[in-house]
């Protein structure tokens, strides 16, 4: 008999792998605010020395991105948005370059500060966002530098051709190093959340298995406890399991194991989650579920079992029993102990003669 997964669980959308997404979001902040603060600075000391030499539009512009900025910073703090933060703190910073390279600055030495702008807002912004407001920058200044007189200073020819020729390279090329280190990161991310859900799958059933439960589930209730607080454990136990595999060898178990997955993921609501704990134990966690509404579930998936036949190879008609203990978690710390109090339950129940629901 080939053994296979039986099931396409939705426990495995529970699985994330925000370490590897968090490690970019904080290339990301690191670049967008390492410029807002060499900004800040820099634009502060240009204006307060040369507020006389600039044009009432140059400076108007700059103090509205320090501001901007400024503003961009208090929100990120409160908020932690920073997909947000990052386009306007860019975008305003595309406006302010504008303006700059429309007046010229100071002695027409507008067009040096551009060249780091494509390098932080493909940093901090990614591939598409990032080619856009370049882009932008770039198209606007040609249109200033080679379009219609309308009030802008004027720059050499040599001094035109040179500027967009910089600039474009540094375009070109911080757009290819942001696309290939993007596909990189997916890549990675792809193979670590492969990694993560293999390593929390149960081979035979694909079923979670106790790794999932004690390396991830218990976080995810730790941080979320208003979606999984309080809920109840059920730990089942297959009745006279040996007996099956001494008698119609370990492949029938296999198919025994199998079957009564399957009886898991119908007779428990999705919200449920279901996983082997070992051999023939398994665990079934319902979130926001206390012990006597637990305890009639259970009833009523013990007496699902009791009813199922299963047909070995021979054709021979087998029912299988199990046995549950019934605790509840009502906080996280305590997920040791309440599994503890169902394993007395299960244990109980075993002794009281099997197929039977014990609660905690």
């Amino acid at each position: 008999m080939t053994k296979k997964n039986v099931n396409k669980p939705n426990w495995l959308s529970l699985i994330n792998i925000d370490s590897v997404y968090s490690s970019d979001m904080q290339r990301k902040a690191f670049s967008l605010f390492t410029m807002i603060g060499i900004s800040i600075v820099v634009i502060a000391v240009l204006v307060f020395l040369n507020y006389k030499v600039y044009s009432p539009i140059l400076t108007a512009s700059l103090i509205i991105v320090n501001i901007t900025n400024i503003s961009c910073s208090i929100y990120f703090i409160k908020t932690g948005n920073l997909q947000v933060v990052a386009l306007i703190s860019m975008s305003i910073v595309c406006m302010m370059f504008v303006a700059l390279v429309y007046t010229g600055g100071k002695d027409n030495t507008a067009l040096y500060w551009l060249m780091f702008y494509p390098v932080v807002t493909f940093a901090s912004l990614g591939v598409r966002l990032g080619a856009w407001l370049g882009f932008t920058l770039l198209f606007s200044c040609i249109v200033i530098l080679y379009g219609p007189d309308f009030g802008q200073v004027s720059y050499g020819d040599v001094e035109k051709t040179r500027f967009i020729a910089s600039f474009f390279m540094v375009f070109l090329f911080s757009f290819i190093g942001e696309y290939f280190r993007h596909k990189s990161h997916m890549a990675i991310a792809d193979i670590t959340l492969e990694q993560k859900q293999h390593a929390y799958t149960d081979p035979l059933t694909g079923m979670a298995n106790r790794r999932f439960i004690t390396s991830h589930f218990l976080k995810l209730a730790q941080t979320r406890p208003d979606q999984y607080l309080p809920f109840s454990i059920l730990l089942i136990d297959l009745d006279n399991f040996k007996s099956l595999n001494d008698t119609h060898g370990h492949d029938f178990g296999d198919t025994v194991l199998i079957e009564f997955t399957k009886l898991l993921e119908s007779q428990f609501l999705a919200t449920a989650l279901k996983a082997r704990y070992g051999g023939e134990e398994f665990v079934v966690i319902l979130p926001q579920v206390t012990v006597p509404t637990a305890t009639v579930i259970a009833n009523k998936f013990r007496d699902a079992v009791a009813g199922h036949v299963i047909f070995t190879d021979d054709k021979q008609r087998i029912s299988i029993t199990c046995s549950i203990g019934i605790s509840q978690v009502n906080k996280v710390t305590d997920y040791d102990d309440s599994l503890k109090q169902a394993d007395e339950a299960l244990y109980s129940a075993k002794a009281a003669g099997r197929n039977r629901v014990v609660s905690n």
